[in-house]
């Protein structure tokens, strides 16, 4: 059985109009993000029977979560995101009386770039010197071809670049702690950023030329997993952007035309 997900556009100031254009939206700011599965109170996502995404899973999972754990979205851009931090779920629970905190992963459609902080420790020496404008000069940028993947623990402080195009699977959580944001006078929220941001290795996180992301919350990958794999739930997205792009969950057992859909999988994200 399967059920498509009705997506949910999200207009950023670093969006890409190109989504503008694919699916005949306008936006004062153009669309960055397109919500593909989610059960965040922000935009919770209905299944084409007119089910909320919260209403299915509570069949499933009865009252163990308090909303459906996943959230996946398609980001694309045109200039760089914030560098930011995400905290971690006892730092989520403790600080902002949230559930979950927002570890991540993304898949790259298209060739695309970012930048992570490896030293926290110098970070935090830029900002108590007064330099918090320029923490880009202790930034490490990474370019990345389409098809690599890039984990993204929370406390892991990064940022998506410009002309980037990537499937982001994440907990359910939008709690984002700003730090820098390229000379744009938004919010930042430094103090809370810095009792969450961790040190990173760069090799420690982005993976080419695999097949499956193994995460501590959920399994990305690039095919269809077998019967004995995974937990249930499947879902499928495409990795080509058309008018009808959407998630689609696959419940129950998996037939062979399933299994050589095109696409990305995610899966084993129920505990």
């Amino acid at each position: 059985m399967q059920i498509k997900v009705q997506p949910k556009f999200r207009p950023m100031v670093w969006g890409n109009h190109e989504l503008n254009k694919k699916f005949n939206i306008e936006t004062k700011d153009p669309i960055g993000e397109i919500w593909l599965l989610s059960g965040h109170p922000l935009y919770e996502t209905l299944l084409e029977d007119g089910r909320t995404i919260n209403e299915f899973g509570r069949n499933i999972y009865s009252d163990k979560y308090p909303r459906f754990p996943l959230l996946i979205k398609l980001v694309s851009t045109n200039q760089w995101l914030s560098v930011q931090v995400h905290p971690d779920d006892l730092s989520a629970q403790t600080i902002e009386n949230e559930p979950w905190g927002k570890s991540e992963a993304w898949y790259f459609l298209t060739d695309g770039e970012f930048a992570v902080c490896e030293d926290i420790d110098m970070m935090r020496e830029y900002i108590n010197s007064g330099k918090a404008n320029r923490l880009d000069e202790i930034l490490t940028f990474v370019k990345v071809k389409s098809g690599t993947f890039v984990n993204i623990p929370a406390g892991t402080v990064h940022a998506l670049g410009p002309n980037s195009t990537v499937i982001e699977v994440q907990q359910s959580s939008d709690l984002t702690y700003r730090i820098y944001d390229w000379g744009r006078p938004r919010e930042t929220h430094i103090e809370k950023a810095m009792k969450v941001a961790k040190n990173i290795s760069l090799d420690d996180i982005i993976f080419e030329n695999i097949q499956l992301l193994t995460t501590n919350y959920f399994m990305f990958g690039k095919t269809m997993p077998s019967a004995q794999a995974h937990k249930g739930i499947v879902i499928h997205i495409p990795t080509q952007i058309s008018q009808d792009f959407c998630a689609t969950i696959i419940l129950d057992e998996i037939t062979t035309s399933q299994m050589h859909q095109c696409g990305l999988y995610i899966y084993n994200f129920l505990k």
